[in-house]
Protein backbone atom coordinates (compact mmCIF):
# COMPACT_ATOMS: atom_id res chain seq x y z
CA UNK A 1 0.00 0.00 0.00
CA UNK A 2 1.41 3.54 -0.79
CA UNK A 3 2.31 5.28 1.81
CA UNK A 4 -0.02 8.62 0.92
CA UNK A 5 -2.88 6.43 0.78
CA UNK A 6 -2.17 4.59 4.25
CA UNK A 7 -1.94 7.76 5.73
CA UNK A 8 -4.82 8.67 4.44
CA UNK A 9 -6.94 5.93 5.44
CA UNK A 10 -4.86 6.00 9.38
CA UNK A 11 -6.98 9.45 9.57
CA UNK A 12 -9.80 7.93 8.54
CA UNK A 13 -9.75 5.38 11.55
CA UNK A 14 -7.98 7.56 13.72
CA UNK A 15 -10.54 6.40 16.35
CA UNK A 16 -9.68 2.53 16.42
CA UNK A 17 -5.98 2.88 17.05
CA UNK A 18 -4.77 1.47 20.24
CA UNK A 19 -2.18 1.50 22.46
CA UNK A 20 0.04 -1.07 23.57
CA UNK A 21 3.02 -3.10 23.16
CA UNK A 22 4.37 -4.99 20.08
CA UNK A 23 5.22 -9.19 21.21
CA UNK A 24 7.63 -9.34 18.11
CA UNK A 25 9.35 -6.00 18.30
CA UNK A 26 9.03 -5.35 21.79
CA UNK A 27 8.49 -1.91 21.51
CA UNK A 28 5.54 0.62 23.28
CA UNK A 29 3.66 1.90 20.43
CA UNK A 30 0.06 2.70 18.73
CA UNK A 31 -1.13 0.25 16.66
CA UNK A 32 -2.37 1.68 13.42
CA UNK A 33 -5.93 0.82 12.30
CA UNK A 34 -6.15 1.39 8.75
CA UNK A 35 -9.31 -0.67 7.96
CA UNK A 36 -11.68 -1.16 10.67
CA UNK A 37 -13.52 -4.16 8.82
CA UNK A 38 -10.39 -6.39 8.88
CA UNK A 39 -8.35 -5.44 11.61
CA UNK A 40 -7.23 -8.75 11.69
CA UNK A 41 -4.96 -7.50 8.68
CA UNK A 42 -3.45 -4.57 9.65
CA UNK A 43 -3.43 -2.67 13.49
CA UNK A 44 0.32 -2.01 11.93
CA UNK A 45 2.81 -1.81 14.40
CA UNK A 46 4.62 1.79 13.19
CA UNK A 47 8.16 0.05 14.47
CA UNK A 48 8.04 -3.64 12.74
CA UNK A 49 5.05 -3.27 10.13
CA UNK A 50 3.28 -6.46 12.12
CA UNK A 51 -0.19 -6.53 11.56
CA UNK A 52 -2.68 -8.24 14.02
CA UNK A 53 -2.37 -11.07 12.65
CA UNK A 54 1.23 -12.04 12.71
CA UNK A 55 1.54 -11.04 16.20
CA UNK A 56 -1.11 -13.46 17.02
CA UNK A 57 0.91 -16.20 15.55
CA UNK A 58 3.86 -14.47 17.64
CA UNK A 59 1.88 -15.01 20.98
CA UNK A 60 0.98 -19.03 19.83
CA UNK A 61 4.81 -19.30 19.23
CA UNK A 62 6.11 -17.46 22.73
CA UNK A 63 3.43 -19.37 24.80
CA UNK A 64 4.26 -22.56 23.31
CA UNK A 65 8.27 -22.23 22.75
CA UNK A 66 9.31 -19.60 24.33
CA UNK A 67 6.93 -18.55 27.82
CA UNK A 68 9.52 -16.82 29.59
CA UNK A 69 9.62 -13.60 27.20
CA UNK A 70 7.00 -11.14 26.36
CA UNK A 71 8.63 -10.18 22.76
CA UNK A 72 10.53 -12.36 19.85
CA UNK A 73 13.13 -9.81 19.34
CA UNK A 74 14.35 -11.37 22.94
CA UNK A 75 14.56 -14.48 21.23
CA UNK A 76 17.67 -12.95 19.54
CA UNK A 77 18.67 -11.08 22.04
CA UNK A 78 19.38 -14.12 23.90
CA UNK A 79 20.68 -16.18 20.95
CA UNK A 80 17.85 -18.61 22.07
CA UNK A 81 17.55 -20.31 18.98
CA UNK A 82 20.63 -22.13 19.31
CA UNK A 83 19.12 -25.43 20.19
CA UNK A 84 15.77 -24.74 18.01
CA UNK A 85 14.99 -24.41 14.77
CA UNK A 86 11.95 -22.33 12.85
CA UNK A 87 11.21 -22.30 9.71
CA UNK A 88 8.52 -19.62 8.33
CA UNK A 89 7.10 -19.47 4.34
CA UNK A 90 7.26 -16.14 4.45
CA UNK A 91 10.35 -13.74 3.93
CA UNK A 92 11.24 -10.14 5.05
CA UNK A 93 8.09 -9.66 7.33
CA UNK A 94 8.49 -9.01 11.19
CA UNK A 95 9.87 -12.11 12.24
CA UNK A 96 12.66 -11.86 9.78
CA UNK A 97 13.76 -8.54 11.13
CA UNK A 98 13.88 -9.65 14.71
CA UNK A 99 14.78 -13.51 13.62
CA UNK A 100 17.26 -13.08 10.72
CA UNK A 101 20.43 -13.16 12.69
CA UNK A 102 19.71 -16.23 14.52
CA UNK A 103 21.45 -19.42 13.03
CA UNK A 104 18.94 -22.25 13.05
CA UNK A 105 15.79 -19.70 11.47
CA UNK A 106 14.93 -20.16 8.22
CA UNK A 107 12.77 -18.86 5.88
CA UNK A 108 11.35 -19.02 2.21
CA UNK A 109 9.42 -17.55 -0.68
CA UNK A 110 7.64 -19.64 -3.69
CA UNK A 111 9.14 -17.50 -6.93
CA UNK A 112 8.38 -18.80 -10.07
CA UNK A 113 11.05 -19.87 -12.61
CA UNK A 114 13.49 -20.20 -9.63
CA UNK A 115 14.50 -24.03 -8.98
CA UNK A 116 12.74 -25.09 -5.74
CA UNK A 117 15.77 -25.54 -3.11
CA UNK A 118 17.47 -22.85 -4.47
CA UNK A 119 19.03 -20.87 -1.61
CA UNK A 120 18.59 -16.56 -2.54
CA UNK A 121 20.45 -15.44 0.11
CA UNK A 122 21.55 -17.09 3.47
CA UNK A 123 19.08 -19.01 5.21
CA UNK A 124 16.19 -17.85 2.39
CA UNK A 125 15.11 -20.65 0.13
CA UNK A 126 12.90 -20.62 -3.18
CA UNK A 127 10.29 -23.72 -1.49
CA UNK A 128 7.05 -24.50 -2.71
CA UNK A 129 4.93 -26.34 0.43
CA UNK A 130 3.77 -28.90 -1.82
CA UNK A 131 7.45 -30.61 -2.16
CA UNK A 132 9.66 -29.03 0.32
CA UNK A 133 13.02 -29.49 0.00
CA UNK A 134 14.11 -29.80 3.50
CA UNK A 135 15.41 -33.09 4.95
CA UNK A 136 12.56 -35.06 7.11
CA UNK A 137 12.25 -33.84 11.08
CA UNK A 138 14.55 -30.72 10.43
CA UNK A 139 12.33 -28.21 12.19
CA UNK A 140 10.52 -27.56 15.79
CA UNK A 141 8.75 -24.87 14.51
CA UNK A 142 7.08 -24.32 10.95
CA UNK A 143 5.20 -21.22 10.67
CA UNK A 144 2.56 -20.60 7.49
CA UNK A 145 -0.15 -17.34 7.34
CA UNK A 146 -2.58 -17.57 4.90
CA UNK A 147 -0.99 -19.93 2.69
CA UNK A 148 -2.92 -23.21 2.40
CA UNK A 149 -6.26 -21.74 1.50
CA UNK A 150 -3.59 -20.64 -2.10
CA UNK A 151 -2.10 -24.60 -2.32
CA UNK A 152 -3.82 -26.87 -4.72
CA UNK A 153 -2.99 -29.60 -2.93
CA UNK A 154 -3.21 -28.59 0.45
CA UNK A 155 -3.58 -31.80 1.75
CA UNK A 156 -0.16 -33.16 0.51
CA UNK A 157 1.43 -29.65 1.39
CA UNK A 158 0.16 -30.49 5.36
CA UNK A 159 1.70 -33.86 5.01
CA UNK A 160 5.17 -32.18 3.58
CA UNK A 161 4.88 -30.26 6.84
CA UNK A 162 4.26 -33.05 8.95
CA UNK A 163 7.23 -34.76 7.60
CA UNK A 164 9.99 -31.59 8.26
CA UNK A 165 8.74 -31.21 11.20
CA UNK A 166 10.34 -33.26 14.50
CA UNK A 167 7.84 -34.73 16.52
CA UNK A 168 6.44 -32.49 19.13
CA UNK A 169 7.15 -29.83 16.90
CA UNK A 170 4.70 -27.48 16.08
CA UNK A 171 3.39 -26.18 13.30
CA UNK A 172 1.83 -22.61 13.98
CA UNK A 173 -0.85 -21.20 11.19
CA UNK A 174 -3.49 -18.97 9.93
CA UNK A 175 -5.90 -19.83 7.69
CA UNK A 176 -9.46 -18.43 6.53
CA UNK A 177 -12.15 -20.97 8.19
CA UNK A 178 -15.76 -21.78 9.18
CA UNK A 179 -16.20 -22.80 12.13
CA UNK A 180 -19.64 -23.89 11.79
CA UNK A 181 -20.05 -25.59 7.85
CA UNK A 182 -17.23 -27.59 5.73
CA UNK A 183 -15.12 -26.43 3.51
CA UNK A 184 -15.90 -24.35 0.78
CA UNK A 185 -14.21 -25.58 -2.37
CA UNK A 186 -13.83 -22.53 -5.16
CA UNK A 187 -11.72 -24.44 -7.62
CA UNK A 188 -12.03 -28.40 -8.53
CA UNK A 189 -8.47 -29.55 -8.71
CA UNK A 190 -9.21 -33.12 -9.03
CA UNK A 191 -7.97 -33.33 -12.32
CA UNK A 192 -4.75 -31.55 -14.29
CA UNK A 193 -6.82 -28.35 -15.18
CA UNK A 194 -8.40 -25.85 -12.45
CA UNK A 195 -12.37 -25.94 -12.75
CA UNK A 196 -14.06 -22.99 -11.13
CA UNK A 197 -16.84 -23.84 -9.11
CA UNK A 198 -17.32 -20.64 -7.68
CA UNK A 199 -16.44 -17.10 -9.08
CA UNK A 200 -12.20 -16.36 -8.70
CA UNK A 201 -11.79 -15.32 -5.40
CA UNK A 202 -7.96 -13.70 -5.14
CA UNK A 203 -5.86 -12.29 -2.30
CA UNK A 204 -3.43 -9.69 -2.50
CA UNK A 205 0.28 -10.95 -2.86
CA UNK A 206 3.59 -9.25 -2.23
CA UNK A 207 5.57 -10.99 -5.29
CA UNK A 208 2.80 -11.95 -8.02
CA UNK A 209 0.31 -9.08 -7.03
CA UNK A 210 -2.70 -11.64 -6.87
CA UNK A 211 -3.37 -15.09 -6.13
CA UNK A 212 -6.18 -17.49 -6.57
CA UNK A 213 -7.77 -18.49 -3.33
CA UNK A 214 -8.63 -22.26 -4.00
CA UNK A 215 -10.73 -22.75 -0.94
CA UNK A 216 -12.21 -21.31 2.18
CA UNK A 217 -11.50 -24.19 4.63
CA UNK A 218 -14.16 -25.47 7.29
CA UNK A 219 -14.95 -27.39 10.69
CA UNK A 220 -13.62 -30.96 8.69
CA UNK A 221 -9.54 -29.50 8.80
CA UNK A 222 -9.44 -30.94 12.09
CA UNK A 223 -10.44 -34.37 11.38
CA UNK A 224 -8.07 -34.13 8.34
CA UNK A 225 -5.04 -32.90 10.51
CA UNK A 226 -5.99 -35.78 13.27
CA UNK A 227 -5.67 -38.56 9.90
CA UNK A 228 -1.92 -36.37 9.09
CA UNK A 229 -0.86 -37.07 12.85
CA UNK A 230 -1.41 -33.42 14.42
CA UNK A 231 -3.17 -32.33 17.52
CA UNK A 232 -5.05 -29.30 16.52
CA UNK A 233 -6.24 -26.51 18.64
CA UNK A 234 -7.37 -22.68 17.74
CA UNK A 235 -6.68 -20.00 19.87
CA UNK A 236 -9.27 -17.39 19.41
CA UNK A 237 -8.50 -13.42 20.26
CA UNK A 238 -9.39 -12.14 23.77
CA UNK A 239 -10.09 -8.78 25.29
CA UNK A 240 -6.16 -8.56 26.90
CA UNK A 241 -4.81 -9.60 24.01
CA UNK A 242 -5.53 -5.62 22.87
CA UNK A 243 -2.50 -4.93 24.79
CA UNK A 244 -0.22 -6.52 21.64
CA UNK A 245 -3.01 -5.08 19.19
CA UNK A 246 -4.17 -8.39 18.18
CA UNK A 247 -8.08 -7.93 17.32
CA UNK A 248 -10.79 -10.19 15.53
CA UNK A 249 -7.86 -13.06 15.12
CA UNK A 250 -7.53 -16.61 15.97
CA UNK A 251 -4.38 -18.95 14.77
CA UNK A 252 -3.80 -22.58 14.77
CA UNK A 253 -1.64 -24.59 16.35
CA UNK A 254 -1.10 -28.39 15.67
CA UNK A 255 1.84 -30.46 17.38
CA UNK A 256 3.08 -33.75 15.56
CA UNK A 257 2.35 -36.45 17.41
CA UNK A 258 4.85 -39.82 17.78
CA UNK A 259 3.61 -42.30 15.23
CA UNK A 260 2.46 -44.51 18.53
CA UNK A 261 -0.12 -41.68 19.44
CA UNK A 262 -1.06 -41.39 15.94
CA UNK A 263 -2.04 -44.64 15.80
CA UNK A 264 -3.77 -44.55 18.78
CA UNK A 265 -5.81 -41.65 17.63
CA UNK A 266 -6.82 -43.28 14.29
CA UNK A 267 -7.84 -46.62 15.99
Amino acid sequence: MKVSRAATLAIKNLGYHQVGKCNICGKSTIFICIDAKTVRNNMYCPFCQSSSRKRHVAKLLTSKIFPNISSLVEISAKNNLDSLSIYNADVNDAFYQVLHNCTSYYCSSYIPNVQIGTEIREKVFCQDLEKLTFADENFDVVITEDVFEHIRDYEKAFWEVHRILKPGGYHIFTIPCFFDKPTLVRVDTSGAEDIHLLPPEYHGDRIRGKILAYRTFGIDIFEILEKIGFETTVDFSNYLDRRYGIFDSYAFCSRKLSDKQTIKNQQ
